[in-house]
């Protein structure tokens, strides 16, 4: 009803002050009512005395007794208090109706009424009730001639002197009770200003802490409950301060770490909606900013749904491996705690398609050289095993022996070749930042290879030829390296390019690259096998690559030491039309 202290301390002051009036006024007008009432009935009870009472009673069986009795009577008049208000009367002791001979008050008789005391005067005992609920008060005295009542002497006041006391009391009440109310309510606004005005100091001040302004303080005025409130309020907005600081401070860590960690991050509510997602797990899961699907919608192939993990223990943490646009993602699903009850769930995505594919790349790396190995290791063991049961049966043939040993030093070669290139390979994964660099002419080099290659080219009585397009400017790295790629490429066109073909190598620079480019007309790549071209062990044709003595690791070699130069190399191609090879150098000025 009253949303105002001040109107609330200011009704307390006035009921309060009313209250209070109220139970003076209702304790004086009791008090009044019966001061009078007992002076009444003293001021009687004094008068018809028993004494008195037989003196009246003398004057019975006489002619004029009842004048007697009023005579008698009237000589008390003045003790009695008899006036306009208060009068005596002489009744008939068997009716109790006034005698027609009474005094000048006879004009009054009419509106007496047989009260309570007359009836107990009729029955010869002194009517002396007391009842406040009627308007006067009344004294009856029986007047007896042995047990028959013959008079009754009664005495009424209308209880207008009490009345007018009464009146004056109640206006005099009225007057202070509406002063009391001016006082209090005088009172109730000193003190709602001493103690409203603090706490609209302390309402100010938590609005704007709610707003987040915690620099002002409020001025202690009283050392008083209010003053320690006060002085409270200040501290508490201090720490208030220090810990909202240290909780921002740390929701900004989270907040960045979560927004810029590689792992995809997305919580979910109760009822599957997205409440957070970090930009990793939009890449991963393919959702646009404007999206928000639901938890079942993006893990619906998953086989798990979000009452499961919420609602039964052992789902309250769970890793799934599931396959989303053709990669493979690592989920783990876990609930979060809000007022000790499941708030929703959290979810991290990792990416694990490289890590799958790394598995994939190592198994088949470990199962190619084992058996790369295998098939050497198979022949040397055969033919030594036969070489020694030649000898042991002294059936020696020095044609066969000569060609047994022509085959294991192949094997061996071969053997010793992919070990070779198994080597460096490692030593290109692990220390190709540490190699030496220098400055170095690469035209120049591969001049020279084209040189030192042509004599094999001849032989196969194909043309190999270098054709320089422009100025070359040096570049800055191994040269020994270099030399390994590109002799390796111009080898392989060599190879697998029939006679009568044409290599042509050519270097350009262009765009700040040098750009070595081999091109023959050899028998050329599938366009399925172009991908795989560089990968360690792949072969396009395994047969014919092991009888040309390739171990499948050249181009996987060329590729790293061409990638340590921050350099790239491509191959186009296509089954039976020859292939080019360009290999594209930075020039670093």
């Amino acid at each position: 009803m009253f949303k105002s202290i001040s109107l609330k301390i200011g009704a307390m002051f006035v009921l309060l002050t009313i209250s209070v009036i109220i139970l003076i006024g209702t304790f004086m007008t009791d008090t009044t009512n019966q001061y009078y009432h007992d002076e009444f009935y003293k001021i009687n009870s004094g008068v018809f005395t028993e004494e008195y009472i037989d003196t009246l009673c003398s004057n019975f069986n006489t002619d004029t007794e009842t004048q007697k009795i009023y005579d008698s009577v009237s000589a008390y008049f003045g003790q009695l208090g008899i006036d306009s208000f208060r009068n005596c009367y002489i009744l008939n002791g068997k009716n109790g109706k006034p005698l027609d001979s009474f005094s000048s008050n006879a004009q009054l008789a009419g509106q007496l009424e047989l009260s309570p005391n007359i009836i107990s005067a009729l029955r010869g005992e002194i009517g002396d009730e007391i009842n406040a609920e009627y308007g006067y008060m009344d004294y009856a005295v029986p007047l007896k001639d042995g047990d028959v009542v013959r008079y009754i002497i009664y005495i009424k006041d209308l209880k207008e002197e009490s009345n007018t006391i009464l009146r004056n009391v109640f206006t005099i009440i009225i007057q202070a009770l509406l002063l009391g109310i001016v006082i209090s309510l005088v009172f109730a606004i000193l003190l709602s200003v001493t103690i409203i005005s603090p706490i609209k100091s302390l309402t100010q001040k938590s609005q704007k802490i709610a707003s987040g302004d915690f620099e002002s303080t409020i001025e202690v005025k009283s050392p008083d409950e209010i003053g320690q409130l006060t002085e409270t309020f200040n501290y508490m907005a201090s720490e208030l301060k220090t810990t909202l600081n240290a909780i921002q401070s740390e929701k900004e860590k989270v907040e960045t770490i979560v927004q810029y960690m590689t792992d995809g991050v997305i919580a979910f509510d109760m009822s599957g909606a997205i409440i957070h997602i970090n930009p990793a797990a939009k890449l991963i899961l393919n959702i646009s900013d404007d999206a928000s699907p639901s938890f079942d919608e993006l893990f619906s192939s998953s086989e798990i749904n979000i009452g499961q993990i919420i609602y039964f223990k052992h789902f309250e943490s769970v890793e799934k491996i599931i396959n989303f646009g053709g990669r493979e993602i690592s989920a783990y699903f876990a609930t979060f705690k809000k007022d000790d009850v499941s708030g929703g769930i959290v979810v991290v995505l990792r990416d694990i398609t490289e890590r799958e594919k790394l598995d994939k790349s190592r198994k088949e790396f470990v199962a190619n050289v084992s058996h790369e190995l295998r098939t050497p290791l198979t022949t040397v063991k055969s033919y030594t095993e036969t070489l020694q049961d030649l000898i042991s049966e002294n059936n020696f043939d020095s044609n066969m022996f000569n060609t047994f040993l022509g085959v294991i030093n192949s094997e061996t070669d071969r053997m010793t070749r992919l070990v070779k290139d198994l080597l460096l390979l490692s030593s290109l994964d692990h220390s190709m930042k540490d190699m030496p660099m220098e400055e170095f002419d690469v035209a120049l080099l591969t001049k020279s290879i084209v040189a030192k290659l042509k004599i094999g080219a001849d032989e196969k009585k194909q043309t190999l030829v270098y054709e320089p397009t422009n100025e070359i400017p040096l570049i800055f790295g191994n040269s020994d390296r270099i030399e390994q790629v590109i002799t390796n490429i111009i080898s392989n066109a060599i190879k697998y390019t029939p006679q009568n073909g044409t290599i042509i190598v050519s270097t350009v620079f262009i765009y700040d690259s040098v750009v070595i480019k081999v091109k023959d007309t050899g028998i050329g790549i599938p366009q399925k096998d172009i991908e795989h071209i560089f990968d360690r062990f792949y072969r396009v044709d395994k047969a014919r690559s092991r009888e040309m003595g390739g171990t499948g690791l050249g181009l996987a070699i060329a590729k790293e030491i061409v990638e340590a130069h921050d350099g790239t190399i491509s191959i186009k191609s296509s089954s039976g039309c020859g292939t080019e090879v360009m290999v594209e150098l930075p020039v670093k000025s």
